[in-house]
């Protein structure tokens, strides 16, 4: 029998236990909590604070310094796990599936942020805890403490760094996926914002771009966001497809955003991830009663509630992990497999889209605001979802690309996104499909870019690729993301950012360039004799065909051959930026 003294210490001690973790749990509160959610989103030093308070207070979690901004903010990624893990090679050992909750990349859009602090607490001392047994968390509470410091869209850079997952040019999204999706190689992916039409919690959506791998797509459609919905009804929420309705001819429409992959959802996609963006509406209106009524949220209460629906679903992506891990690694691991084996097989069966349209996919309930009505008029009807992105053209996967050594320059890029190089040490004989360009136009200028668009057709030549050449073999894991950036004609590419400047000229406005260049050598023709007139023509001419038949510098090969060469090393693996240095 225990003795009676030493029973009661024993029932004292746990009682103590008891009390303490209780207010433990209230006195641990994110600085929204502490404000009751009327001072907006938290800012740099109070974030801060409360990640390093909570980080003192267990051995779950761990903080990695991803870079520095340009204002000297810290860029921090949080690591949850129980047991705690200090490196990617720590989470290989448990193979429990990785979620990556990335926030506030735009400045002014904060309740992700305040939510994943709220999440955290959870997970180390509340009733979240079990979860980080069988799944681990990775936490960016602000991809851009300087934009949220002034209420801002961009980084101090002035990109709008949610369009920079191709280009990596900004050194927090470069940061982002060389050292998090790079090395820890997450399972799932969410980027939230704020946006997205009332009176809905919280709206989402996945890649939807029909480069990714179609399965994977399907998973995050049909397995992952209906239980994210159900789960907002269960606390008088509710939640829909991101962005919103509109009114075309008299019928009601809902429809997604873009899906280019320079933004996140898309891109984590092709680099065989589920990616989910998460945007929260406004919070003006509410639908209440498991989604057949509206009501109107007073101001006071608004953030609050932006909150908890960035709450439940961050939470039920957790949850969702670690019920369903091998589902999960499943579903992700057969799209690696089956992007190296389409990529490694040269045959002709295995196309590519080029060019997708949208269409309706499916009709379903949503509630939309009255046409004609006074603004906070809701009304449920039923309409098509336009979430389908369907191929309009493709082309056969090639093998692989090859690039003169003059594109050298785009070599680190692809190395920043974890694609495999091979540099040729001696010259080769090939057979190649060549793209040349015949129409570049620039119809956009975007974060110091003129985004190009280009209208190209392919020839089959024999050239002679010289010793320095490079190699990109389509038969990687990323085989998706490779065809996207280096075929010339989708709609984010090398070509499209202007990493290919240096041999292609925009042809817009060309037949004016021409009549202005022939008025002005009209004088100089006057003097001439009749035959040299005729050459002086042909070779004008002869130079403005060929800027209508632009040869573009990325050959497919679509044929394996032996390539003699080495793969390509980053000249340094850490930091890309030389201005910054750690």
């Amino acid at each position: 029998m225990i003795p009676r003294l030493f029973r009661r210490c024993l029932i004292a001690g746990l009682i103590a236990v008891i009390v303490i973790t209780a207010v433990y749990a209230q006195i641990i509160e994110t600085p929204a909590e502490k404000a009751h959610y009327q001072k907006g989103g938290t800012l740099y030093e109070p974030l801060m604070d409360f990640i390093y308070i909570l980080e003192s207070q267990t051995e779950l979690m761990n903080v990695q310094r991803l870079t520095k901004t340009l204002r000297d903010r810290d860029v921090v990624l949080c690591i949850l796990s129980d047991p705690p893990v200090y490196s990617p090679a720590d989470v290989a050992k448990t193979g429990k599936p990785v979620v990556l909750i990335a926030n506030n990349v735009h400045g002014g859009e904060v309740a992700g942020k305040d939510a994943s602090l709220e999440i955290m607490r959870d997970l180390i001392m509340g009733d979240l805890r079990p979860l980080l047994k069988k799944v681990v968390v990775l936490n960016i509470p602000s991809l851009n403490p300087d934009g949220a410091e002034e209420g801002r869209r961009t980084n101090e850079q002035g990109f709008d760094m949610n369009r920079d997952y191709l280009k990596l040019e900004s050194q927090e999204i470069f940061a982002l996926v060389s050292k998090v999706m790079n090395k820890w190689h997450p399972d799932i992916h969410v980027d939230t914002h704020h946006g997205g039409s009332a009176p809905y919690a919280l709206v989402y959506q996945t890649c939807m771009n029909p480069a990714g791998d179609s399965e994977l797509i399907r998973f995050g459609d049909e397995e992952v966001l209906p239980r994210i919905r159900e789960a907002l009804r269960a606390e008088d929420y509710d939640g829909f497809w991101y962005s919103g309705g509109r009114w075309v001819e008299g019928s009601p429409q809902w429809s997604p955003t873009s899906v280019e992959p320079r933004k996140q959802h898309v891109y984590s996609a092709l680099a065989n991830v589920v990616g989910f963006l998460f945007e929260t509406p406004s919070g003006d209106y509410r639908v209440v009663k498991n989604g057949t009524e509206v009501v109107a949220v007073p101001a006071e209460e608004r953030y609050q509630h932006q909150v908890r629906g960035e709450y439940i679903g961050q939470r039920e992506l957790i949850r969702f992990a670690a019920e369903r891990g091998r589902d999960l690694k499943r579903v992700i691991a057969e799209a690696k497999l089956q992007a190296l084996e389409l990529g490694n097989n040269d045959s002709d069966n295995d196309q590519i889209p080029i060019k997708y349209e949208q269409k309706e996919k499916f009709k379903e309930e949503f509630w939309i605001e009255k046409k004609d009505g006074e603004s906070g008029e809701y009304i449920k009807v039923k309409g098509g979802v336009h979430t389908l992105f369907e191929p309009t053209r493709t082309a056969t996967r090639p093998w692989g690309y090859l690039m003169p050594p003059q594109m050298a320059h785009v070599i680190p890029l692809l190395l920043g996104h974890e694609i495999s190089v091979k540099r040729l040490s001696e010259p080769v004989e090939v057979e190649v499909e060549v793209y040349y360009a015949k129409e570049i136009k620039h119809p956009e200028y975007f974060q110091g870019h003129y985004l190009k668009e280009v209208k190209a057709e392919k020839k089959v030549e024999k050239i002679i690729i010289p010793e320095g050449s490079f190699f990109i073999p389509a038969g990687q894991q990323k085989s998706n993301l490779i065809c996207y950036i280096l075929e010339p004609e989708t709609n984010d590419n090398l070509v499209t950012w202007g990493y290919l400047d240096d041999f292609l000229r925009v042809t817009v406005g060309l037949e004016e360039e021409q009549a202005r260049q022939k008025e002005r050598m009209q004088r100089y023709l006057e003097n001439m004799k009749e035959e040299q007139r005729k050459r002086f023509l042909k070779r004008f001419e002869l130079r403005m065909k060929r800027l209508t038949n632009q040869k573009i510098p990325i050959y497919r090969l679509m044929k394996k051959t032996g390539l003699k060469g080495v793969l390509v090393q980053p000249y340094n693996e850490y930091q890309k930026n030389m201005y910054i240095r750690y």
